[in-house]
């Protein structure tokens, strides 16, 4: 089997997804060439560890499984936001409120892998849902993970700073919009393979939280 991306995340409600789906139609309009998730693929992401063998995936899988149980917790998503600050625009993303419970599994996550030999991350966490990418190269390299074809043509001949502008407007508007509320019941492990219809996901493994 050819290596494969895997990354740990949390899913969303369909209640929440359907209103962040709802309220992210401005900025699809707005003509910006962006890669815009795939509904099927909207996430939290966890821990992205990259690209490994089947085998280290099992044991990936395995290391989660063992876990000592957590207690599920609420989560809430509120404003839309840019990476980087300034005039660049590389990734679209719906906000996740401040959560101890959250950073407390990221924690264990990142303890956990990390004593496989898994690399911890370098930056501050940053808990987010990726909502798109940039398109143009002159932005930011693009990312696959979870990603389809651009729903709105792309504009030729925008900066990046051009980009961020025509966002920027609805940023204003939406950046602390309250996008809704929902128990995290669980964590996944997930894998991302490349087709020729944009990255398919699948679940490999669904580590239950304890009810509260």
């Amino acid at each position: 089997m050819a290596p494969m991306r895997i990354f740990t995340g949390i899913a969303l409600d369909d209640e929440v997804r359907r209103n962040v789906l709802k309220e992210l139609q401005p900025f699809q309009k707005a003509g910006i060439p962006m890669r815009w998730t795939d509904e099927r693929n909207i996430h939290l992401t966890l821990k992205f560890i990259g690209e490994v063998a089947e085998a280290e995936a099992a044991r990936v899988g395995a290391v989660l499984e063992a876990l000592p149980p957590a207690s599920s917790f609420r989560l809430r998503l509120r404003g839309f936001g840019k990476f980087p600050a300034g005039n660049g625009l590389h990734v679209l993303w719906a906000g996740v409120e401040e959560s101890l419970e959250l950073r407390a599994l990221f924690a264990v996550v990142e303890d956990a892998l990390a004593a496989l030999g898994i690399p911890r991350d370098t930056r501050p966490f940053h808990p987010h849902v990726t909502l798109g990418r940039s398109t143009d190269s002159r932005s930011g390299r693009p990312g696959t993970s979870g990603l389809q074809r651009p729903l709105q043509p792309s504009v030729r001949g925008r900066t990046a700073g051009q980009e961020s502008n025509g966002v920027m407007p609805l940023l204003r508007e939406k950046g602390d919009l309250f996008l809704g509320e929902w128990e995290a019941a669980a964590h996944r492990l997930y894998s991302s393979r490349l087709t020729p219809a944009g990255p398919s996901y699948t679940v490999l493994k669904e580590i239950p939280l304890v009810e509260s």
